[in-house]
């Protein structure tokens, strides 16, 4: 995969999260997400993302 490529996935996942975040939202629910760090056996830092989705009363 390229460069380009892998930054046209990217932008894409991004589109397709906020889509689901506003979807979310419409229905009432409220999402947090938190973003940790990991280092890979091959030294690259790879960052995670962890959602906490909650009902909004």
């Amino acid at each position: 995969m390229t460069d380009a490529e892998l930054a046209q996935a990217v932008r894409e996942a991004v589109e397709r999260l906020n889509a689901a975040l506003a979807e979310a939202a419409r229905h009432n629910l409220a999402v947090t997400l938190r973003t940790t760090s990991h280092q890979t056996t091959g030294g690259v830092e790879q960052v995670v993302l962890e959602p906490r989705i909650f009902k909004q009363l």
